[in-house]
């Protein structure tokens, strides 16, 4: 099996498993450490910025299982 074979079947992988867990959580009304410590492997908070007058701060959230999800713009 190739690398990127073998890489791609991880992935695979690691996606299935991260949508069985958050599946246990889709009634959750309320997070607690628990869950977070769960599904999310650690949070990534940037320095806060100034951008036209306002405060601005990007957070980044790494997953357990999928890493960083990219964020839908509209």
């Amino acid at each position: 099996m190739t690398l990127s074979l073998r890489r791609s079947n991880e992935q695979e992988r690691d996606v299935r498993t991260f949508i069985r867990e958050i599946r246990q959580y889709a009634a959750v009304r309320e997070l607690d450490e628990g869950i977070l410590n769960r599904l999310i492997s650690r949070i990534l908070v940037g320095e806060v910025k100034k951008v036209d007058g306002e405060k601005f701060q990007e957070i980044k959230i790494i997953y357990n299982f999928v890493g960083e999800i990219p964020a839908v713009t509209e």
